[in-house]
């Protein structure tokens, strides 16, 4: 990994009890495949919702369909463990699925509200919003993927997410290079969101675990 931005704080204690305990049941893991294709689908979407305009780049265009790929990924993991029907994004087929679609909602308000307090120039305020946010959901995914796919390396499941990981990653070093050229104190910025998306995924953690108590 090329990029230098800081890292989230993750409880991985906590973290790894609750995916070693969701792993040990179909239902709950189906739960919880069919709630992270939800958020990448919610990522993909909102990418195409907010930066399709004329300035519409490669870039923009490649993450949202890798975000799209993403949840299809898990969308199919997900029915794997499904014999007599697919998966929709109904409630009662996600796990936690209200609390995960306020995380996201939470922390895209989080990032606005700080542009806005910037001296950045109103015509970047959408585009940076996109990068801030995918930085900070990106860092996230970072410590939640790779725990849970060393989870799926030890009981041998027939699915990974190595290159789910590699792509993220990749977007990870995308993101940085364009905040640096719009945002002077990006670091600190970034430092700043970061704090807030701790205590929003804190929640959410909380929320997951107990759903599966």
């Amino acid at each position: 990994m090329s990029y230098t931005i800081s890292k989230v704080e993750t409880d991985f204690p906590k973290l790894n009890s609750f995916l070693k305990k969701v792993i040990e049941s179909p239902k709950q893991h189906f739960l919880w495949l069919n709630t992270l294709s939800l958020l990448e689908h919610i990522g993909s979407r909102k990418i195409l919702l907010t930066q399709s305009n004329q300035n519409t780049s490669e870039m923009i265009l490649r993450h949202a369909t890798e975000e799209a790929r993403h949840a299809l990924f898990f969308k199919k993991a997900a029915n794997s463990y499904r014999e007599d029907q697919e998966a929709t994004y109904k409630n009662n087929e996600l796990l936690r699925g209200s609390s995960a679609k306020i995380y996201f909602a939470k922390l895209d308000a989080s990032v606005r509200k700080e542009l806005k307090k910037s001296n950045i120039a109103p015509e970047h305020h959408s585009f940076l919003s996109y990068l801030y946010t995918t930085t900070l959901i990106e860092l996230r995914a970072l410590d939640v993927y790779e725990s849970y796919n060393q989870i799926l390396r030890n009981t041998l499941a027939s699915f990974q997410l190595d290159n789910l990981i590699l792509e993220e990653e990749g977007h990870l070093d995308e993101m940085q290079k364009e905040i640096m050229s719009l945002d002077s104190e990006y670091m600190t910025r970034l430092e700043r969101l970061i704090q807030k998306e701790n205590t929003l995924f804190s929640k959410l953690l909380n929320q997951f675990i107990l759903a599966v108590v």
